[in-house]
């Protein structure tokens, strides 16, 4: 390791003038596999998911705790298997996610099938399988209970919460709109609404082949403060005690919090939280009225402002860390059970940390195609990689400002304010308005924190192929899921005969 040598995390570092993966060299990463690539750390994987469980169990001695990602974030088949060996169970959606994680060897006592529209099918294979079926609708438990009967084996399950949460009076992230977070629940389509979860477990009680093993609560990341986590276990918990009273002393046997814990970089909303933003609310009615002076003035004017305010900072302020959440946490959900008078010895534990699991453990590679100026009628510039925002829809989507790192060049100076955008027809502005160094084709940027939500929400617009996800463990890279290539863009086309006459 030469002088220049520093650590950026747990898993990257600089050295010998280039970006590290653990022992991996990233430009070596491009040479070998290709541009772009997706590219996740092993080691990463294992230490987040170790984290979790020693953190959260060292605040719950009363029981078992297990973390169960949700695989929704990374549905790689791979990345999965090592969460199965790290011991952890698995949060499933879809019939595709409940496959992939049986496949992965993941314990079906640990794998909580949830979503709203299950289909008979797919819980039928949930039970027969052994796993957690996590109620989301109104009308589900009469179909589970159909089921369970036909197959003649029980069915385990528990109820998707939707408790009130008045102490949450914050602004919720997911909206631009100054939205109070205990609004925005309101809004979230999921979970049985408290009205009707009274009754369906008065009657899930009394069924034979339905066991109802507790409750399970997800409300998403509205934010990212441990003031957010201690809110939200104290509606939680009481809505518990409530239910409790209604159905004659149930107490239950496990409980899941879900997730929504920030990545330690926390990209989330940040292409939202603008501080220039209020300024630009003063400054339109100018830029309107200085048309007076004429088109060259005017742009010439608004050229130098923009110049000045017009440059993003990816978030630099790290998150609290997985202790910090853990402690706070079951500090606030353990003080809510005393109040309320519920019984903790033995009760499971269940927490789904997708997000911010996956999330540092991957970087996403790209070369620099093209570089773009110009300064009239304003400066700007624009930094043309070869991927795009649709192969990060996820991040496209919650507005992601990530941070990143010239993998070639990690210690150039920043010379101009430019867009890096991706290759969609699309304005496919990826990274706008950001510093950076001069530029030539062929370098390589590494634009972090995209191991959660993004390769899985890939998609081909344009007619791309979808980009390769490369598996690092120490000094070895190896492909865990191959690039597309056209003929598998247009695979599952069908052309009738008559069309091709």
């Amino acid at each position: 390791m030469d002088k220049e040598a520093r650590t950026i995390d747990e898993i990257l570092s600089i050295k010998d003038g280039h970006l590290y993966v653990e022992e991996c060299d990233a430009v070596k990463l491009v040479e070998k596999f290709g541009s772009p690539i997706f590219v996740i750390s092993e080691k990463m994987l294992r230490s987040n998911t170790r984290r979790f469980k020693e953190a959260f169990q060292d605040n719950w001695p009363e029981g078992k705790v297990t973390v169960m990602p949700a695989i929704k974030a990374n549905v790689t088949l791979s990345t999965r298997r090592i969460l199965t060996q790290e011991g952890a169970g698995v949060d499933v959606y879809s019939p595709g996610e409940l496959m992939a994680a049986l496949e992965s060897g993941a314990d079906p006592e640990v794998i909580s099938v949830n979503g709203g529209g299950k289909d008979r099918e797919h819980i039928r294979n949930a039970i027969k399988a052994g796993c957690r079926i996590t109620l989301d609708d109104v009308d589900e438990l009469d179909l589970i209970e159909q089921v369970a009967n036909e197959l003649n084996m029980k069915a385990k399950v528990r109820f998707r919460v939707r408790p009130d949460f008045p102490n949450l009076w914050r602004p919720t992230a997911f909206t631009l709109e100054l939205v109070p977070i205990d609004l925005g629940t309101q809004a979230y389509k999921n979970g049985i609404p408290t009205e009707h979860v009274i009754e369906m477990g008065k009657r899930a009680l009394k069924m034979k082949n339905v066991e109802l093993v507790g409750f399970h609560l997800h409300t998403g990341r509205h934010h990212d403060t441990l003031w957010y986590w201690q809110g939200m276990m104290q509606q939680y918990v009481k809505l518990i005690a409530t239910l409790k009273k209604e159905w004659g002393g149930y107490e239950p046997q496990e409980v899941s919090i879900g997730g929504g814990f920030p990545i330690p970089r926390d990209p989330f909303g940040r292409m939202m939280n603008r501080a220039d933003a209020p300024l630009f609310m003063v400054f339109f009615p100018i830029m309107a009225f200085l048309r007076i002076l004429g088109d060259r003035a005017r742009y010439a004017t608004l050229s130098s402002v923009m110049q000045l305010i017009l440059t993003r900072t990816p978030n630099k302020k790290l998150a609290p860390t997985i202790e910090d959440f853990a402690e706070a946490t079951m500090g606030s959900f353990r003080k809510a059970m005393v109040k309320h008078k519920l019984n903790m010895k033995g009760l499971h534990f269940q927490l789904e940390p997708g997000r911010s699991l996956y999330g540092n453990a991957g970087i996403h590679l790209s070369r620099v195609l093209k570089t773009k100026h110009q300064k009239k009628p304003i400066v700007w510039n624009w930094v043309l990689l070869d991927t795009t925002y649709f192969f990060l829809t996820g991040g496209t989507y919650e507005q992601h400002l990530h941070d990143f790192i010239w993998a070639n060049k990690p210690d150039a100076r920043p010379v101009m304010t430019a867009d890096i955008v991706g290759r969609s027809c699309y304005g496919d502005r990826m990274i706008p308005e950001v510093r950076v160094p001069e530029l030539q084709s062929g370098d390589i940027i590494a634009i972090l924190d995209t191991g959660a939500y993004q390769e899985v929400s890939a998609s081909n617009f344009n007619g791309l192929p979808r980009p390769a996800t490369i598996l690092v463990n120490q000094s070895s890279a190896e492909v865990i899921k191959r690039a597309e290539t056209l003929e598998d863009v247009f695979r599952r086309d069908v052309v009738p005969e008559r069309l091709k006459k």
